[in-house]
């Protein structure tokens, strides 16, 4: 959950990067006076990314209704072609249970449709059945599977014993006004026309800010980083990168740094120039706010992050930084709040230029 979660802030935050997590054991120090601010207003940005179209807006939408679907599990019923069920299945070979060919046992989501499921065959058994009910029958894995999960079985049958505990239906809301001031009145929105403009405001700056971010990192010029926040950066992005390869690989970061030939020192170098584009980036954010005498009040702050705690499903404040003690504190929060202010000047002090074309690459 908290890596979920993790990633909706950093969604939310557009202009905040991963590094700007981490422990906060150590003092946050200032780092503004190392940068000198290049230009951040009137860069330039694509006609066509500056411009929201009916169409984008229309599939955001559908993105937003989609990621608020719920399930309704319905537990009678005949099953039918395309439909989505829970199912505990059990693999034997020769009387032998096959765990890696069985579902756990509470069950798992399967579509009915066609090359669904890795085993051609299993599918077509479980149309037409009765909810509760529970089939058996045996599949036979080819000879020439080219499915490394099945190459052990290759040419064995496999009987199963599949039990259909219900039909999952995924519930789309529809929109209205009742389910926007539902779901949006801790933002003061409660019509559609409202949730509309709000969620093209967002698409705005979103496409905007990631349209002249690098302009807006060339354009300034770091002249020290400190020496504290730097070494926390790279700290997030080493754990990062250890996480990355113990989930993905199953590797650890001593056989990784073993096969790679590489010393730790040389690895947190590389970790070190990943992790300064992060901190100038955050530099460049609170210089601009400097320069622009933005402020944060404390009411603000405590209305903003009432806001997150709704966002994030935990209902309150305190329940939020309680979640993530040790991971953002105060002064992260802070920083979140005023990147989102900055990122609107920036955005909103835009020039917009019509769109280059693409140059033939044809040979004349």
């Amino acid at each position: 959950m908290k890596k979920r979660l993790l990633t909706l802030i950093l969604g939310a935050c557009m202009t905040i990067s991963l590094a700007a997590c981490g422990d906060s054991d150590k003092d946050t120090k200032k780092t503004s006076a190392d940068l000198t601010l290049g230009q951040y207003k009137g860069l330039e940005v694509s006609k066509s990314t500056a411009e929201i179209t009916d169409e984008e807006l229309s599939e955001a939408v559908e993105k937003v209704l989609k990621s608020n679907q719920k399930n309704e599990y319905v537990e009678e019923g005949t099953t039918e072609k395309d439909n989505k069920i829970t199912a505990i299945y059990t693999a034997t070979l020769d009387g032998e249970s096959v765990s890696a060919l069985s579902s756990s046992s509470s069950g798992s989501a399967v579509t009915l449709s066609d090359g669904s499921f890795a085993i051609d065959g299993f599918i077509d058994q479980l149309i037409g059945k009765q909810v509760g009910s529970k089939v058996e029958f045996d599949v036979t894995i080819p000879e020439d599977t080219d499915k490394s999960a099945l190459k052990t079985y290759a040419g064995k049958t496999i009987h199963y014993t599949v039990e259909i505990k219900n039909i999952i239906n995924t519930i789309t809301p529809e929109l209205t006004d009742e389910w926007v001031k539902e779901k949006y009145s801790y933002m003061d929105i409660s019509t559609i026309d409202g949730f509309k403009e709000y969620l093209k405001r967002q698409m705005y700056l979103s496409y905007v800010y990631d349209e002249v971010k690098n302009t807006l990192l060339n354009n300034s010029t770091v002249n020290s980083y400190d020496s504290d926040l730097l070494s926390k950066y790279t700290d997030i992005a080493a754990k990062q990168f250890e996480s990355t390869i113990s989930s993905y690989y199953g590797i650890t970061l001593d056989a990784y740094l073993q096969a790679m030939d590489k010393t730790e020192e040389e690895f947190r170098k590389e970790k070190e120039e990943e992790a300064k584009p992060d901190l100038k980036e955050r530099m460049i954010i609170e210089k601009i706010a400097e320069t622009e005498k933005i402020t944060l009040s404390d009411e603000e702050f405590n209305t903003r992050m009432e806001q997150y705690a709704v966002e994030y499903g935990l209902e309150t404040v305190d329940k939020l930084k309680q979640y993530y003690d040790g991971v953002w504190d105060d002064s992260d929060w802070k920083y979140s709040i005023l990147a989102e202010k900055v990122q609107e000047i920036i955005c909103d002090n835009v020039k917009v230029v019509e769109d280059k074309e693409e140059e033939s690459t044809t040979a004349k």
